[in-house]
């Protein structure tokens, strides 16, 4: 069989990209709905987010799970909060991925491979994650900020 050689630069191609790329076969985070969550800012426990940059971990809010594993609630600004989902999104059914705020409360990591996370919008910065974090739906009414399921 005679192979052009164009046709091989593209066999070639192809395989040293998936040779060398990430696993993107990996499972999905499982979906869970939980009843809507409403953190009152006002509470000494939520005083972490009453600067830009601060966050707390939360695995239940109002007496009911949040998440898979928990959330991470950031403040960006007055304005704007984010939950990203504990559960790393990189094999997420494994018991180890679970996503913390590193030490340095820059990014956020996960334990189990080693993967950062912006707090920008908890896209993977480096190791072997390629999607992002989940992140739920938020909305603040004074100082009140509920928490849904629905997904960003």
């Amino acid at each position: 069989m005679n192979i052009s050689k164009a046709s091989r630069t593209i066999i070639l191609t192809f395989a040293l990209i998936t040779a060398c790329g990430r696993d993107l076969t990996d499972d999905p985070i499982p979906v869970i709905t939980f009843a809507d969550g409403i953190v009152n800012l006002y509470l000494p426990e939520n005083q972490p987010l009453a600067v830009d940059g601060g966050y707390r971990v939360l695995s239940a809010i109002s007496g009911h799970s949040v998440g898979v594993r928990g959330i991470i609630l950031y403040r960006k600004d007055v304005a704007n909060y984010f939950a990203f989902e504990i559960n790393c999104s990189y094999h997420p059914n494994e018991a180890s991925a679970n996503v913390s705020v590193h030490p340095s409360h820059l990014y956020m990591t996960c334990t189990g491979c080693g993967s950062n996370f912006s707090f920008t919008d908890g896209s993977p910065t480096g190791g072997v994650a390629w999607r992002p974090l989940r992140r739920y739906q938020t909305s603040l009414s004074g100082g009140y900020l509920t928490v849904t399921s629905d997904i960003l």
